[in-house]
């Protein structure tokens, strides 16, 4: 598993020591979404692995998407030649263009608008030359479904499994959504609603992995039992912080809302790196509710993980 090695660029999650279930929505200063990191081909690598291995999984679409994805391909493009021309470069004459990925060294010509002109679907095609992950949720009958998913960092979810499902359906599982009489979840939904073209938003959502680059249902078999491992001893190599930088743009053509992905881990047995993460995250993970930790899937090797940042919290702060 690959790992942040910048911990300045890594968007730790929690600013309390107390749990507590928040979208945190905020307005995205910078509109662009392309970032070229130092693990690039890594992560490429990893992500075009993945996709060829399960790729129906990690790949879903209806085929009435088709112009969306266009539309998806087209900003994408513009975003990565606009902000990293000397890596990437487009030539476009009229609907035939070449789209250049010089970390890569590859070319592509195609005709824009036809997909047989390019190996996969649109939105499959130009994910492939991004480390995110893509989501495209369509606005359909005062709610969102999701339609077009490239998923291959998944913390209980895949295209396969949540193709077609609502914005509703989807977070459904989720425990705590509504307090005080308070549906968070319509809340945000709403929120969605009134996402303006060219205004994107932004929130982290986090989990922990055991020793996965994602957990979907449909291999489910494979890691279930793989959770058991994790002991006092090793939690600090297996388990890591899983960070996920969510984007939401509202397409201004189909009026879907684009989800950008940014996942990245670091790690437990790096916090002590960041003293003050250490404490925060020991803090977190030992007042999480029972019925969440099951929701995210950690509930097996949460005890053995809080057992191990509690020993590093009392080694940090004797030195």
């Amino acid at each position: 598993m690959f790992k942040s090695t910048n911990l300045d660029q890594f968007p730790f999650p929690f600013t309390d020591g107390n749990y507590r279930y928040s979208n945190d929505l905020k307005q995205l200063q910078d509109v662009n979404c392309i970032e070229i990191t130092p693990e690039y081909k890594v992560q490429i690598q990893k992500k075009r692995e993945l996709l060829e291995e399960q790729p129906d999984i990690r790949f879903q679409s209806f085929p009435y998407t088709m112009e969306m994805q266009w539309e998806v391909l087209e900003m994408l493009v513009d975003m990565a030649v606009d902000r990293y021309p000397e890596y990437f470069k487009v030539e476009k004459n009229e609907n035939h263009w070449t789209f250049q990925n010089l970390i890569l060294e590859e070319k592509e010509t195609f005709i824009f608008g036809d997909e047989t002109s390019i190996p996969h679907e649109p939105l499959d095609f130009i994910g492939r030359h991004f480390h995110n992950d893509f989501i495209l949720m369509v606005h359909r009958d005062d709610n969102f479904y999701l339609e077009v998913g490239q998923i291959s960092y998944a913390a209980l979810f895949s295209a396969n499994w949540n193709k077609g499902m609502s914005f509703d359906e989807i977070h459904a599982p989720v425990p705590f959504v509504s307090r005080t009489g308070v549906d968070l979840m319509a809340r945000v939904r709403d929120f969605l609603l009134r996402i303006e073209p060219g205004s994107p938003w932004t929130r982290i959502n986090w989990n922990l992995m055991a020793d996965r680059w994602d957990v979907n249902y449909e291999t489910m078999d494979v890691w279930g039992p793989e959770r058991s491992k994790v002991n006092e001893e090793n939690a600090g190599k297996l388990v890591h912080l899983r960070v996920e930088e969510q984007k939401f743009y509202r397409m201004p053509r189909s009026n879907a809302v684009l989800f950008v992905l940014n996942t990245q881990f670091l790690p437990l047995e790096d916090l002590p790196k960041r003293p003050e993460w250490l404490e925060l995250t020991y803090s977190v993970l030992q007042d999480i509710p029972k019925p969440m930790a099951e929701y995210k899937g950690i509930a097996p090797f949460l005890a053995p993980s809080v057992a191990y940042l509690k020993n590093l919290v009392k080694e940090v702060k004797v030195k």
